[in-house]
């Protein structure tokens, strides 16, 4: 058996106040698509946070990309793992005096030498390859248009499209659609599934505050309740109706199950009206 991409035993974050999150044991394995679901507060983001280095255990083992975080990383080390994990924000993080392309061409910027980099020197095949990452999400038009000048559609778009060129292992994708209509919602996903499926082995993990959105983002759900792990298990049409009484339970009271319908097959699978999104609080 491959080792696991993500490994988490007995992983404790808290603060003075109190407990973020206990998680006994968690294996995430190279090429799945997990969706990371629970209500406010839950610790979805804080567990996205505690996989890129972000946030450092108070006690238990993480291991992401072979590499341990438990214990404090030097900058080195560190610098190397985030740049083979992809990442995409609910505040986004482009620079907004920017074009769309040298937004997209900061993805490659682990790839380059750093002199380079601070001279925005980018060889003609990255220039090329932010092109044809920028076709891919629609923008390509745009592509010397400042970020600032863009939508929030848009902007994610980019935000997507910059994982192209990162060329990551694991993409940790923190509710990738707050803020964003039904249509653009939709769409984000997905762009966002075909990052991840650019090249064979690609980690997909996502936090989705909307449970409709999880058939186009995921294979398999671990839902989150007070900072523990209270449900795990596949996201797929022949379970789905099981599925959607145990999301309508982690939810309530103010979850419905009719959110939860599943997809109708065809190529994009969209679903209905999808609920209000809302940000899962450090």
């Amino acid at each position: 058996m491959t080792a696991a991409i993500i490994a988490i035993d007995q992983l404790v974050v808290q603060t003075a106040a109190r407990t973020l999150l206990q998680v006994p044991r968690l294996r995430i394995e190279a090429g799945e698509r997990v969706a990371i679901v629970g209500p406010n507060g839950a610790g979805k983001s804080t567990l996205l946070r505690v996989l890129n280095g972000f946030v450092r255990p108070a006690a238990g083992r993480v291991c992401v990309l072979g590499r341990e975080l438990t214990a404090p990383l030097r900058a080195a080390p560190l610098r190397a793992l985030r740049a083979e994990i992809g990442q995409v924000h609910q505040g986004l993080h482009l620079v907004s005096r920017l074009s769309a392309r040298e937004n997209v061409l900061i993805g490659a910027l682990a790839r380059m030498p750093g002199w380079r980099g601070w001279a925005r020197l980018y060889p003609s095949a990255l220039r090329a390859e932010a092109d044809a990452a920028l076709a891919g999400v629609g923008l390509l038009a745009r592509a010397d248009e400042r970020v600032d000048r863009l939508s929030g559609g848009e902007r994610q778009k980019i935000s997507i499209a910059r994982l192209r060129l990162q060329h990551p292992r694991l993409i940790l994708a923190d509710e990738p659609t707050a803020n964003l209509d039904p249509a653009a919602a939709e769409e984000a996903c997905g762009w966002l599934r075909a990052a991840a499926d650019a090249a064979p082995g690609i980690t997909l993990v996502t936090v989705v505050h909307q449970p409709a959105l999880l058939p186009r983002l995921a294979d398999r759900v671990i839902g989150l309740q007070a900072g523990r792990i209270v449900l795990d298990r596949a996201c797929d049409a022949a379970h789905f109706d099981d599925l959607a009484g145990e999301l309508a339970r982690l939810y309530a009271p103010a979850a419905r199950v009719e959110h939860f319908a599943p997809a109708p097959t065809s190529v994009m699978p969209w679903l209905a009206p999808l609920p209000s999104a809302h940000a899962d609080p450090p």
